[in-house]
């Protein structure tokens, strides 16, 4: 079956708090599901991961990743759509 990935999805911080990624989340997702996806997967930052989990996504696995000499935490979060 067709899955989906969102590379990524960021609102400025001086529209944060407005439902502006609500809008683009369920667009995204009745996008998917008109074109018959039937998961979205998605590599989630530390403060996106309660947003995602909000709208059903779930925690696949947690990663490390390096980045200019940092280490980052990201999940990789999926969605069933159906």
């Amino acid at each position: 079956p067709p899955q989906g990935y969102l590379h990524s999805m960021f609102v400025h911080k001086d529209f944060q708090g407005k439902g502006i990624a609500t809008l683009l989340l369920k667009e995204i997702e009745r996008y998917a599901m008109e074109n018959k996806i039937v998961r979205i997967t998605s590599e989630v930052s530390i403060t996106a991961r309660p947003f995602f989990e909000k709208w059903g996504y779930t925690v696949e696995i947690e990663q490390k990743r390096k980045a200019n000499q940092l280490c980052l935490t990201n999940y990789w979060m999926t969605k069933e759509l159906i």
